[in-house]
């Protein structure tokens, strides 16, 4: 009974599975579209915070080698 509603007599699919098809597509396209944007931002963003933790950390221990006494 519910197959009979959503196709036609001649066996075809019915416009209202057709545009159901079509905004599933359409969503899908959209999100993966953001998707794709997030990641590419937050790995440009985990960079440049490896970058500073990289600096920081030098930054430390060239401090720390600089207080070692040298010499007698």
């Amino acid at each position: 009974m519910i197959l009979e509603k959503l196709t036609s007599k001649k066996g075809q699919v019915s416009m209202e599975i057709s545009i159901l098809v079509a905004a599933a597509v359409a969503v899908a396209s959209i999100a993966s579209f953001f998707y794709v944007k997030s990641v590419r931002s937050s790995a440009d963003s985990s960079g440049d915070a490896a970058t500073d933790t990289i600096n920081r950390i030098s930054e430390s221990a060239n401090s720390y080698a600089r207080a070692i006494p040298t010499g007698p």
